[in-house]
This record gives C-alpha cells, sequence and structure tokens, in this order.
C-alpha cells in the first residue's frame, strides 16, 4: 500500500491494514504529515505539529508491528491532542499569549493511554482562549475554519480538532467538552463528539478547570466504530482521580427507552434542526425502540445563570495566574470575563454553587422513565467565520447563547452526551443531532447511534477533499 491510498481510511482500517502488514506506521504518519503540510494554512488546525516525536512513535510503533506484538487497534495509528490538554514536550497554549512559552512537565492520564495503546500523537489543536468560546479564534494562533467551507466557524472550543479529523488529517483527536465544545463543533462538521460522564476518562495533570466539573475530556471521529474503540482504550478508572472511581456500571441489555424535544419553548432553533430530531426519532420508533415526546429536562435560565458565573470566575482564576499580565494580553472577551469573575463576591460564588446543585435535582426529578434523550446538539448549523454568533436562525435574529441551548446543560449535570451525523442541511452544511445518557450510560449512547446509522435514510455527504 502506497501512501497515497493509506487514507483517508478510518482508524479501524489502518488498525486492519497494519496487522496485516499492508501498511507500516511510516506510511500512516508520512500521509498524515502530508496531509497537515498540504491544508493547515488553509484551515489553521494545528498550533504545534512534533514530526520529529511522532516520527520515534511510529519507529517503535513499526518495530512492533514487524514482531508481531502490536499494541491494539490504535498501535501506529496518528492522532490528535487539543492544546488545553498536557503533553509533555509539546507547548500548551491554552488558546493564550500568556502561555506562548509554557511546556507541561507531564502527560495528563489519557495522553498517557493514548501513549500506553501505541498511538502516533503527531500534535495540538487550535483552541480558542481559556477554550471558552463557540468559535475557535485564538488570540495566539488566529482562526481555524471549517473544512466543508472555509468561510464558515468549525465552532469552538474544539475546533481545531474537529477540522483536522474533518479533513483527513488524524481519524481520531481528543477534545475537551465544559458547555457544548465537543458536540456542538461535531454538529457542525459532520463527526461523532463525545462528552463522557464526569470521571469515565480520569485526568490529574493539566491547566485548572474554568466551571468545577463542567469539563470533560471528549473524543471526535469521523466513524462511530472509530470512536468506539477510541473511547474504550482511553477510558476507565485511575486512583489519581477520584471521579473516576464513582461511575457505575454501564447498562448491556434491552433496548434503551427514548425520550425526545426538538425544542425549547422561547429558544431558537433552526427549522431543519427541529426535523432532523424528529426524523431520528421516527427511525427509532420504526426500529422498535420505546419512544416518547418529552419535555425538556433543564431550566435553561438557570444553566445560563450558573455557567455565566462559574465561568467568568474561572477566567479570572487563570487570568490572575499572570497578575501582571493579562490586563494587556488576553482577548477582550476573557478580559471581559476575567473582570466579571473579579467582582465578584464569595456570597456570589456560594449563590451560583447552590445554583447548581438544585440544578442538578430538578433534572434528576424530571428525568423520568427514560434512559436516552434525544435533541439537537445546536441551535443552528455552522455560521460565517468572522461573525461572533450565527445572524440569524430560522429567520430570527441570532445571539450569543443561542447555540448553547441544548448542550450546556449535560455539562451541568455530568452526563454523557453524543453528536451524531443527522440528515445535512439542504445547502450541503452538516447538521449534528445530540443523545444525552444517564451518568455512566455511554453504552446506551453507542447502542442508539447505531440503530440510527443502521437506518438512516439519508447519505452523508463524502467529506471534502483536503
Amino acid at each position: 500500500m502506497t501512501t497515497e491510498n493509506v487514507a483517508p481510511l478510518s482508524a479501524l482500517a489502518m488498525a486492519d491494514a497494519l496487522e496485516r502488514r499492508a501498511v507500516t506506521p511510516a506510511a500512516l504518519l508520512a500521509d498524515a504529515l502530508a496531509r497537515v503540510a498540504r491544508a493547515d494554512a488553509a484551515l489553521g488546525a494545528f498550533v504545534h505539529v512534533d514530526a520529529a516525536g511522532a516520527t520515534r512513535a511510529a519507529a517503535n510503533a513499526g518495530a512492533r508491528q514487524a514482531a508481531g506484538r502490536r499494541l491494539g487497534p490504535l498501535d501506529g495509528v496518528p492522532v490528535a491532542v487539543k492544546d488545553n490538554i498536557w503533553v509533555a514536550g509539546m507547548p500548551a497554549h491554552w488558546g493564550s499569549r500568556m502561555w506562548f512559552d509554557f511546556t507541561p512537565p507531564c502527560d495528563d492520564i489519557v495522553v498517557e493511554r493514548l501513549r500506553a495503546a501505541g498511538a502516533v500523537i503527531i500534535g495540538k489543536t487550535n483552541t480558542p482562549e481559556f477554550a471558552l468560546s463557540g468559535r475557535t479564534d485564538s488570540p495566539l494562533h488566529g482562526k481555524a475554519r471549517n473544512p466543508w467551507d472555509v468561510t464558515l466557524t468549525p465552532g469552538g472550543s474544539s475546533g481545531g480538532s474537529v477540522a483536522a479529523v474533518a479533513a483527513g488529517m488524524v481519524p481520531v483527536a481528543l477534545t475537551t467538552d465544559a458547555g457544548g465544545s465537543t458536540r456542538i463543533p461535531a454538529s457542525y462538521t459532520g463527526l461523532y463528539g463525545l462528552r463522557p460522564s464526569n470521571g469515565r476518562i480520569a485526568r490529574r495533570h493539566g491547566f485548572p478547570p474554568m466551571g468545577i466539573d463542567f469539563q470533560a475530556v471528549g473524543l471526535v471521529a469521523r466513524d462511530l466504530a472509530d470512536l468506539e474503540i477510541a473511547y474504550g482504550l482511553l477510558a476507565g478508572t485511575d486512583e489519581r482521580d477520584p471521579a473516576s472511581l464513582r461511575l457505575p456500571p454501564q447498562r448491556a441489555e434491552g433496548k434503551p427507552r427514548i425520550g425526545w424535544f426538538a425544542r425549547y419553548e422561547g429558544e431558537l432553533v433552526h427549522p431543519e434542526v427541529d426535523a432532523a430530531v424528529i426524523e431520528c426519532a421516527a427511525l427509532l420508533t420504526q426500529a422498535g425502540y420505546e419512544v416518547a415526546p418529552r419535555p425538556a429536562p433543564y431550566d435553561v435560565a438557570l444553566v445560563r445563570r450558573v455557567w455565566g458565573a462559574l465561568s467568568s470566575a474561572g477566567a479570572a482564576r487563570a487570568a490572575e495566574m499572570h497578575p501582571e499580565r493579562w490586563r494587556g494580553e488576553a482577548s477582550a472577551a476573557i478580559a471581559a470575563a476575567a473582570t466579571r469573575g473579579l467582582a465578584m463576591t464569595a456570597v456570589d460564588y456560594v449563590r451560583a454553587l447552590d445554583g447548581l446543585a438544585g440544578l442538578r435535582a430538578e433534572v434528576s426529578e424530571n428525568w423520568g422513565e427514560v434512559d436516552v434523550y434525544l435533541c439537537p446538539s445546536a441551535a443552528s448549523p455552522a455560521w460565517a467565520i468572522d461573525e461572533e454568533f450565527p445572524a440569524e436562525i430560522g429567520g430570527k435574529p441570532g445571539h450569543a447563547a443561542a447555540q448553547n441551548t441544548f448542550a450546556t446543560w449535560v455539562n451541568a449535570i455530568g452526563h454523557p452526551g453524543l453528536n451524531i451525523p443527522g440528515r445535512p442541511h439542504a445547502d450541503g452544511r452538516p447538521l449534528g443531532v445530540q443523545l444525552v445518557g444517564r451518568f455512566g450510560g455511554e453504552a446506551d449512547l453507542f447502542a442508539v447511534a447505531g440503530g440510527i446509522a443502521a437506518g438512516a435514510g439519508w447519505t452523508r455527504p463524502a467529506f471534502p477533499s483536503w
């Protein structure tokens, strides 16, 4: 097999070719690096490429391949890591001028597991400052662009990771998700994107979280099977992360019960997003699932108040790590958030925590006899890259909070959420729908996603060729 026809194979197809010795890890890496060289100037997906380190990792994987001792399906497969996740020996800029020269002293646990699986980490992907924006435009590295149409945003804050995967540079990439930062960009780029339950992918080292436990390490992939295999290798307990020890066992029997909602009263949603959710609900009914319309189990106004307070406090805490520099070096959005956070009192912060506790109790009470909720991932498809938010959604003026209407509640309660590709927009833009499970219920999400993919009446368009 030559490097010209190595990719865009899926990770599992790469693994099969490696197992058959039809291709080498070095050839897969050469193809990935060639794709980055060819496309990244236009897409801004990567902020650091470690060709030397990746070459060493590929050589080690090649030696294991030659000896018949491959470590598993990701051994020798190129992957990418979001810039706010620590990888020893690679810069971690957090999208900020304040960390322009920072290199972490160690790997976070998820990166340790990537290395243990033999994956070849080719570099770090673009994120907005502190990973706190719905689009990816870093003051240090500039914009990431959507491979489907470079005049559109790939979303944020995992815009670099989704751009790298959608453009075929790598089949799988690590992300983070504190308010929708994996699922929303995945919906804009036609990918599967998972925000797992709190603790499911263990963490220990890294930047301070922006909103206590809202953030989880996530994954994006073109193919559901790739996402599942990567998740299976990276998830699991670790005593260094107590949250990873508190998860219930995953459900493994019976068809999950589905509740669905396509709109939230008083909030914007594009008609084609609405239609995509309804179509998936009908498809699941036809496939024999128990499916019923349900009201949204959360109060979106409370979600926004809590997230606004906690993220502002988090921005202030991070900015104050550089007290002499942040006012001059932070982006306007982060400077404003940090200023709000510094003006908060201890009582304000505790009120936000009280609101979060109330929200979690309310969702638990309202959840009902449902295993999985089906709803939008984002209110609309991707929008113009130079705009802060969509100018209009369904014929009505857009606003900054609209895209998080259906996403951030999942972070607040710590449950798993999975974006899956739905029927594309009439103009060709990808659209995603979201599956939200019970705490620890990732297996249910994969099962339902597989049911939708198997019965889909639409064909996902071919990914753009880069």
